[in-house]
């Protein structure tokens, strides 16, 4: 037997991941990601959970929600975001998560 991961529209049609549009894709796919670093989390210990540009296709809404999500998962375990996009930096500086979010930015003329 074959597993599929389906989706399931608000109309309450179904759908398959090729259906999707590349956001929701992006977004199912870090669930995914992050669901499976928890269950490791809750026996293991901790590793670094490392993401470069995942946001790219997400809107500011679920941006800021991904962002506050990762800055709680920083808790259990090191998050290293990477991103070259100065909107996603500046949402960043928005999250209030006691102190979890620690911003870096390079400077490119050094």
């Amino acid at each position: 037997m074959q597993q599929v991961l389906v989706g399931l529209r608000r109309n309450g049609e179904c759908t398959g991941v090729e259906g999707m549009s590349d956001g929701t894709r992006d977004q199912l796919y870090l669930s995914l990601r992050i669901a499976s670093l928890e269950k490791y989390l809750e026996s293991s210990v901790p590793m670094p959970f490392i993401v470069d540009d995942i946001l790219i296709r997400f809107d500011n809404k679920r941006s800021g929600a991904t962002l506050k999500v990762l800055g709680y998962l920083s808790k259990r375990t090191q998050v290293l975001f990477f991103t070259h996009h100065s909107r996603l930096v500046e949402l960043a500086k928005e999250i209030e998560c006691d102190g979890a979010v620690k911003i870096h930015e390079l400077d490119l003329q050094a």
